[in-house]
């Protein structure tokens, strides 16, 4: 176990370095972005995007994967299909080769023609970055059989922040939008019950270094497994008396819940799902909230597998809005997104949606807090 989580760190640090090397060049950048079809997009977006990124970043970890622990390759699951049209109307299925020189062959395609940057690429996907494991906790990392386990990568959450790549925007300390709210998630979960055990949470912009004036990443993981809980999150800040929780939430919530929420709590409209459950990760937020189905199993995985490690959840806030806290608080486990078997949708593009909500909390009184506020809207 604790190989693979060295794996999948040192991956995301990979990923992160993709993401980087394409941003950085903006006219290279301006040929990789591709407008997803309607049976991939999400339908909150008028218009939804991929890039090559995304796609390259996905089918890395597939390969690095497979390398490394060939009966998990399979099981290796994304937001996004191995197709990418450039900008010449060719159709490309991207993958990783065997060698540099057969990625940049490949990659060329894609780019029109552009054998120079497609060799960066390929000298990005086909480096060895290393992220060490804290060797303290590496050594607390149980053994877990890879057979019984699959993973959920967003290769790029929060790819319009990436896209649009504007400069950060705060709002009561808490970074709402740019590219610090981009994410690289890789989940791990249990195939037969379908729980999440572990997530990698990479930030590839988390600070622009004053010196250089490039991006450099931070990486977050944790293991929750049998009771037993590692992770390398710092303990939670001091919350000074009289200041409210925080819950981050979508601009578009309904507003009668937020008015409801407000009662107990500070409302913050971040970007990107999978950085919402990042600040309450790191206690920057104390919940997510949101109501809709406008959320996927990549987008929740990875963060959830880090939530546990904490003693906190990711619950269905369908499931839940009905219960009394204590009733919330002593089932979460049967109340919790899960992640093996799709939903039962004719809709394709709902199949891993999840579909009832998300409620993302670290502590349980938090939890307790937010039921009482929207018990108390529906009297």
């Amino acid at each position: 176990m604790a190989q693979l989580i060295q794996t999948l760190l040192s991956f995301s640090e990979q990923a992160g370095e993709i993401a980087r090397a394409i941003r950085c060049e903006p006219q290279l950048f301006s040929l990789l972005v591709e407008e997803k079809g309607e049976g991939e997009k999400n339908q909150r977006f008028d218009h939804d995007f991929k890039t090559l990124a995304d796609v390259l970043i996905q089918e890395s970890l597939r390969h690095c994967v497979t390398q490394q622990f060939p009966n998990l390759g399979q099981n290796v699951h994304g937001e996004e299909s191995a197709q990418f049209t450039n900008t010449l109307g060719e159709t490309i299925t991207v993958q990783v080769c065997e060698t540099k020189e057969l990625t940049a062959q490949l990659l060329a395609k894609v780019l029109n023609g552009n054998t120079q940057a497609a060799a960066l690429l390929a000298s990005v996907v086909h480096s060895c970055i290393s992220l060490p494991l804290e060797e303290e906790l590496a050594t607390q990392i149980p053994s877990l059989p890879t057979d019984d386990l699959g993973i959920w990568i967003d290769p790029i959450d929060s790819t319009g922040e990436y896209v649009r790549g504007d400069s950060s925007k705060e709002c009561h300390g808490i970074i709402t939008s740019g590219l610090p709210c981009v994410t690289v998630l890789i989940g791990l979960y249990h195939r037969s019950t379908g729980q999440a055990i572990a997530g990698v949470v990479n930030q590839p912009f988390h600070h622009c270094c004053p010196k250089t004036k490039r991006w450099q990443g931070k990486a977050y993981w944790g293991i929750s497994y049998e009771g037993l809980q590692i992770h390398n999150i710092p303990d939670l800040p001091s919350t000074p008396k009289g200041i409210h929780p925080t819950v981050v939430l979508s601009s578009s919530e309904a507003p009668h819940l937020q008015q409801a929420l407000k009662e107990r709590f500070t409302l913050i409209p971040t970007t990107g799902a999978g950085y919402k459950i990042l600040l309450v990760v790191l206690g920057t937020a104390d919940a997510y909230f949101l109501s809709k189905g406008s959320t996927f199993r990549w987008d929740t995985c990875a963060p959830h597998g880090v939530l546990r490690a904490l003693g906190g959840n990711v619950l269905r806030f369908q499931l839940i809005s009905d219960k009394t806290p204590e009733e919330a608080i002593e089932q979460e486990e049967l109340l919790c997104i899960r992640y093996h078997k799709p939903n039962e949708s004719q809709e394709v593009s709902n199949h891993w949606c999840n579909l009832e909500g998300v409620v993302a909390y670290r502590q349980p009184r938090i939890l307790h807090e937010l039921l009482h506020c929207l018990h108390m809207e529906k009297k």
